[in-house]
């Protein structure tokens, strides 16, 4: 008997990416099938049922979206993977809303696409498994209990949640994600029903399946916020479990925890917002100068007129840094970051960042003390990205400081690693803001630091690129005594993080 091979669809406009994909999965046991455009990938993806397709998000005749979401009419088990050179936050959300499995940002390696391939056949075959052996069952659903083995390892292999009940409403089966996520006892016994064990909302979704089956509607789905504050977002979904002659013996529930994406989507609507806000108070605030000046209402008042340009300059830099921040993180995320890995001197980049913070401390007559171990290692780093983190790091120790206050830097080399401490003596923090300290866009909002300027991205991509070094940077702080950073980075660099 012939082996079956996997069935791929590539749907791409770009000649070259079309054949490269197509070389490397015939070379991975596929058969192939590619189109060079949307029109031509519906004609192709409609005309026989694919195990995993590729769609390319951007097309000069039909956009990818849209031949997703006619495909998935036709074929809804078919694993739809969206691949763009336009990753972003609205484009996951999006494309995870209308079914794709997952988005692969353009430029991959070969082996990433292989995997991620591999992966959503991996789900496939068990989507496809689970409808069979579904359409299998002769007998109500208590009797599967007795078939325990093949089932239980398909089921327990999902990775949602998944419990099954009867028309009894008795759980006769449900995986480990289930049990963990309702904190059901070790051992389901026969005639468990489920209102002594699922919370209401669950209970609701199950009855408005088993009113609406009968009438021929297949999929009941809602959404569900388990855990306040976006801590925990479900999706759920219920469908009827027929018998051969078409009879309803059950119904099977599947509960996807899709906190990530919404927390996507409010960062998304929290990013518009923000960025507004610190786009138009500077430019408002320059404008407001020039306008002044321009109207010669400060006659030959000199002084003001340089105290002006001053105050424009520092606006003007706060949306220069704000921008560079956004496009920090855009680079990160698609993957663009260039590096100059090299043996760095800790020393050099902590005096090298004193030199350029020097003004702002002598504003504000911050002492300033940095210490290093004797024959302090050098470490294996790219020396911009070292500089920004350090340069934010202390930055941050200048504008939470107090007047005449002071920042220690201690540097010293610990088992595989050197640690990096930087110590102010300023406002410190409370302990549910050192939670949420690292998380983008977020900003410590009080009385202390109402006029300190900031955008919320600092520390989030300082996060970012220790991590990215396998390194970890923690906070120690009391609220009215100062805060102390930690970083700490490998000595040698092992590879991308």
């Amino acid at each position: 008997m012939e082996e079956y091979r996997p069935q791929l669809l590539v749907v791409d406009d770009e000649l070259g990416m079309r054949e490269g994909i197509r070389r490397i999965f015939t070379l991975e046991g596929y058969d192939v099938t590619v189109a060079e455009n949307g029109t031509e990938g519906l004609e192709k993806g409609a005309a026989k049922e694919f195990d995993v397709a590729l769609i390319d998000l951007k097309m000069p005749d039909i956009d990818g979206l849209t031949v997703l979401r006619q495909l998935k009419e036709v074929y809804p088990d078919t694993e739809y993977m969206m691949i763009t050179a336009f990753a972003g936050i609205d484009t996951a959300v999006e494309a995870t809303r209308h079914g794709a499995y997952t988005y692969i940002p353009k430029p991959f390696t070969p082996d990433q696409i292989v995997f991620e391939v591999n992966r959503a056949l991996g789900k496939r075959r068990l989507t496809l498994e689970t409808r069979e052996l579904r359409a299998e069952q002769r007998r109500r659903l208590l009797e599967i209990s007795q078939e325990k083995s093949r089932l239980r390892t398909i089921i327990n292999a999902v990775s949602d949640a998944l419990f099954v009940t009867n028309l009894e409403d008795e759980i006769v089966l449900a995986n480990p994600q289930t049990r963990a996520l309702f904190e059901f006892p070790a051992s389901i016994a026969a005639g468990d029903r489920i209102s002594d064990l699922l919370p209401p909302e669950v209970i609701a979704l199950i009855r408005e399946a088993q009113e609406k089956a009968p009438h021929g509607i297949e999929l009941i789905s809602h959404e569900w916020e388990m855990k306040p504050n976006l801590e925990l977002f479900v999706n759920m979904k219920t469908a009827p479990v027929r018998d051969p002659a078409g009879d309803i013996i059950g119904f099977v529930t599947t509960i996807q925890d899709v906190t990530q994406l919404k927390r996507l989507d409010a960062q998304k609507s929290q990013f518009v917002s923000m960025v507004a806000h610190e786009l138009k108070a500077p430019v408002a605030a320059v404008s407001g100068y020039l306008e002044t000046m321009n109207s010669r209402v400060l006659g030959d008042d000199v002084g003001s007129y340089e105290r002006m340009i001053v105050r424009s300059g520092e606006r003007l830099q706060a949306l220069i840094d704000l921008v560079n921040d956004l496009l920090n993180i855009s680079r990160r995320e698609l993957g663009t970051v260039r590096r100059e890995i090299a043996a760095v001197r800790v020393e050099e980049v902590v005096e090298s960042t004193r030199e350029l913070l020097h003004g702002e401390m002598e504003k504000r007559g911050i002492a300033w003390k940095a210490e290093f171990d004797d024959a302090l290692p050098t470490i294996d780093i790219d020396r911009d990205e070292f500089s920004r983190v350090l340069t934010n790091l202390v930055s941050n120790a200048i504008k939470y400081n107090r007047e005449k206050g002071s920042i220690a830097v201690r540097a010293k080399r610990e088992d595989g690693v050197v640690s990096i401490a930087i110590r102010d003596r300023g406002i410190g923090m409370k302990p549910e803001d050192r939670e949420l300290l690292f998380r983008q866009f977020y900003r410590i909002k009080n009385d202390e630091t109402r006029a300190i300027p900031g955008t919320g991205l600092g520390l989030s991509i300082v996060k970012q690129i220790v991590e990215s070094y396998h390194g970890n940077i923690t906070v120690e702080s009391t609220w009215g005594e100062g805060s102390t950073f930690t970083l700490r980075l490998p000595i040698r660099f092992t590879g991308e993080g």
